[in-house]
């Protein structure tokens, strides 16, 4: 009988609708967002929890909209491939996403693929962007709105020394580490790879001659000596007794070594390490027991002859074929990403067990996002968001054809005695 009735009333508002009485419920919109996979995984669980609190939280207020985060495909997608990204938001692979969260060091190779368009508009107009989030988010032609910033990266020195965070310039780094006078190595850090290398001197340039002319540093034609003699004095820091360099010889860029320099500065095994904010994660978990994080020190890296922080920015970018719903549904879901109490629970770890959080230390590029009590009351995000409020954008097109380049010919300097 239910059954029955059921039916009845289903054709009833079938006719209903077809005579004009009222709209049929709009059709579920689908939109697959793959998310930015380079940040901790405070649960260990693959960012399962993690993903499944943001598609609740989301799916409660957008009923009409199905948010599929990291769709399962054949393949697995290169965050750093713009035409594998490209053929995903064309719907050229088997797996298409209509937005990815991606780095813009790639935005102006990825607008000059035809995979992206612009965003409409601002999705969370009522909230502060970090201006160099938003300036990475825009390439120069077409000057338009292309990604919607969501994470920002620093380099930052992690120290026990008072001395070491009050160094202003890489000379005084230097000293500050040699006048420590320990046993153990002055730093450690992985410094290979086609990004890292060109990333680190980029930074040094910045260091050097501020934010204004950062373009002009990538080129493979011309390289500055003296952000190369400040990157040289530094990676000596990290040499061991025997005279061997893992900062520079591959040993800390072992897959199975990632997270080797963060754990040895956490056993006081190297007396700093260079990386993100997000290493603090790392470091903080790696403790032995009974220690307290309280002596962890933290500043922006000074790569050269003074020291302006470069920001890299993580954006939401639209794809070209995400129009109409989509385009309402990925507007919506970048504004709810955007909130600062979204940014709250995520920065905090409220995806893993209690007993266990850590916060991730990101860098929100949401400037409101610090302004949020339990960031506020964080030892360390009150120090990330002064030391980054001035951060210049790094550069966003040209470098991903002559990375691998300068990194050779970077590595080939540093390698020297």
């Amino acid at each position: 009988m239910r059954s029955n009735l059921r039916w009845l009333g289903l054709v009833g508002a079938a006719l209903l609708w077809a005579c004009g009485g009222e709209e049929p419920p709009a059709q579920k919109v689908t939109l697959r967002v793959p998310m930015y996979p380079y940040i901790p995984d405070s649960a260990g669980d693959g960012f399962k929890a993690l993903t499944a609190r943001i598609k609740k939280d989301f799916e409660a207020s957008h009923p009409n909209v199905d948010l599929v985060l990291n769709p399962a495909c054949d393949q697995e997608i290169d965050f750093y491939d713009p035409d594998g990204i490209a053929r995903s938001l064309k719907g050229e692979s088997p797996c298409a996403y209509d937005v990815i969260e991606t780095d813009t060091a790639l935005l102006g190779e990825l607008v000059a693929t035809g995979a992206l368009r612009p965003w409409p508009r601002v999705p969370a107009e009522w909230v502060q962007y970090h201006p160099s989030g938003i300036q990475a988010s825009t390439p120069s032609s077409p000057a338009a709105l292309y990604g919607v910033p969501h994470w920002l990266c620093n380099h930052f020195i992690m120290s026990r020394s008072e001395s070491v965070r009050q160094a202003q310039t890489a000379t005084q780094l230097v000293q500050a580490l040699e006048g420590l006078g320990t046993p153990e190595a002055g730093t450690a850090v992985d410094m290979l790879g086609s990004w890292n290398l060109p990333s680190l001197y980029l930074d040094g340039w910045s260091d050097k001659y501020g934010g204004e002319s950062l373009r002009a540093a990538v080129t493979t034609s011309s390289y500055d000596q003296g952000v190369l003699d400040s990157m040289h004095a530094f990676v000596r820091t990290c040499a061991s007794a025997d005279g061997t360099n893992p900062c520079i010889d591959g040993t800390y860029g072992l897959s199975e070594n990632f997270d080797l320099p963060a754990q040895l500065f956490a056993q006081g095994k190297v007396d700093s390490t260079l990386g993100y904010s997000e290493r603090l994660h790392t470091i903080i978990k790696s403790l032995p027991a009974g220690s307290s994080a309280s002596a962890i020190k933290i500043s922006s890296a000074p790569l050269g002859s003074g020291n302006t922080p470069i920001l890299f920015t993580d954006s939401y970018l639209l794809g070209v074929n995400c129009t109409g719903d989509c385009e309402k549904a990925a507007l919506a879901f970048a504004d709810y990403m955007s909130q600062p109490g979204t940014y709250e629970w995520i920065l905090m770890s409220e995806d893993a067990p209690e007993a266990s959080r850590v916060p991730r230390y990101l860098l929100p590029a949401v400037l409101d996002a610090y302004d949020m009590p339990k960031l506020r009351a964080d030892p360390f995000y009150p120090v990330l968001g002064t030391l980054t409020r001035n951060g210049v954008p790094f550069p966003n097109s040209g470098l991903y054809g002559i990375r691998k380049q300068m990194e050779a010919d970077i590595k080939a300097v540093l390698s020297s005695p």
